[in-house]
């Protein structure tokens, strides 16, 4: 009779259990009806994480239970940090806000931790869109257009914060190249047309393919020259193409580059605040990794001359777990060189009319 009693209890528990999963689930899944989802990209309309953010937005929603609609808004500034800090103090933990922020979030606790108010282990990561190949380019009648030219003269390049400042300075400290570079841009796109204005010779820290989407016209007409990449491997279709990692001259140097270049493996990071309920990380996620293999994403994707190479969000956290154990000193000395980033000016008061 007991033995009886006991199986009758914990068929009992057994269906209490599954009963609340299956309300969970239940939740879960009508949560997002009829909401509205934040979709925060941390930089300026236009360039590549905007446009990749995009085409995302326009796809998402239909992999996510009860159809949400997609907001996109820009925030630029202080190298996505300004968006990050944002979704991790202020946005709404009930995955209503994601963002859309530079690759170099992860390790900015590392190099600037005086500048950020996030812990980026601490972000729900849902995915990349994207790994891959960051490269340096600047117009083919510029006085300089090789690596091996930059030992000896000077390149001047724009930056809006990120790889386009953090790659030639590295470069400049670590192996004693001579990029000059001009900051103060508020995205790739207005790179671009500082170099149609004669401002800049190029960028040295952008990905393959945003040229590719940006500036299409230039490749077709040979206007501009990639001098670099920063990338382990050679990208396929940039074998001539020299790295930047080659002129590594000890295991001190590869670290330190490790450390910034890292971020190429998980290259359009999207990101979401910590705490969220653990049925809604799995929605995001899931339905993200259902939008990076939808054919009308893809195609759509192909057409804006996008590449997808996606990574996973638990894929994502990995490799932020590894970075985060770069030795001290490896860390400290990027850090020296990373804070002679110019300070953004003052803004002006407006005067009393």
């Amino acid at each position: 009779m007991e033995l009886r009693s006991r199986h009758v209890w914990c068929a009992g528990v057994t269906a209490l259990v599954l009963a609340a999963g299956a309300d969970g689930a239940v939740q879960a899944a009508d949560f997002y009806k009829g909401k509205r989802i934040q979709f925060l990209v941390g930089s300026s309309s236009g360039g590549g994480y905007d446009t990749f953010a995009r085409v995302l937005a326009r796809h998402y929603g239909k992999h996510i239970a009860g159809n949400p609609t997609f907001i996109v808004q820009n925030i630029p500034g202080a190298s996505s940090r300004k968006v990050a800090d944002y979704i991790y103090n202020k946005a709404p933990k009930d995955g209503t806000a994601i963002a859309a922020v530079f690759s170099g979030i992860p390790t900015e606790p590392l190099v600037n931790p005086d500048k950020v108010h996030f812990d980026a282990r601490k972000f729900t990561w849902i995915g990349s869109a994207n790994r891959g190949t960051f490269v340096g380019f600047v117009w083919a009648t510029a006085p300089v257009t090789t690596l091996e030219g930059l030992k000896t003269k000077e390149m001047i390049v724009g930056a809006s914060g990120g790889a386009t400042y953090d790659y030639p300075a590295l470069a400049n400290e670590l192996l004693g190249l001579n990029f000059k570079i001009i900051s103060g841009y508020t995205g790739t796109k207005q790179i671009g047309l500082a170099m149609e204005r004669g401002e800049v010779h190029g960028n040295a820290g952008t990905t393959w393919a945003s040229i590719k989407t940006q500036h299409t016209n230039w490749l077709k007409e040979k206007k501009i020259k990639v001098f670099v990449q920063y990338g382990r491997t050679k990208h396929p279709e940039l074998q001539d193409v020299p790295k930047m990692r080659d002129l590594a001259k000890n295991e001190a140097d590869r670290q330190a580059l490790n450390l910034m270049y890292v971020r190429q493996e998980y290259q359009r990071p999207y990101i979401a605040p910590p705490g969220l309920p653990a049925d809604r990380v799995k929605l995001l996620r899931t339905a993200f990794d259902a939008t990076m293999k939808d054919a009308a994403y893809l195609d759509e994707a192909k057409k804006r001359r996008l590449e997808i190479a996606p990574l996973s969000g638990a894929e994502v956290e990995a490799l932020i777990a590894e970075v985060y154990k770069t030795p001290k000193p490896v860390v400290e000395r990027v850090r020296a060189i990373l804070n002679k980033r110019p300070k953004a000016p003052p803004k002006k008061s407006k005067k009393k009319q």
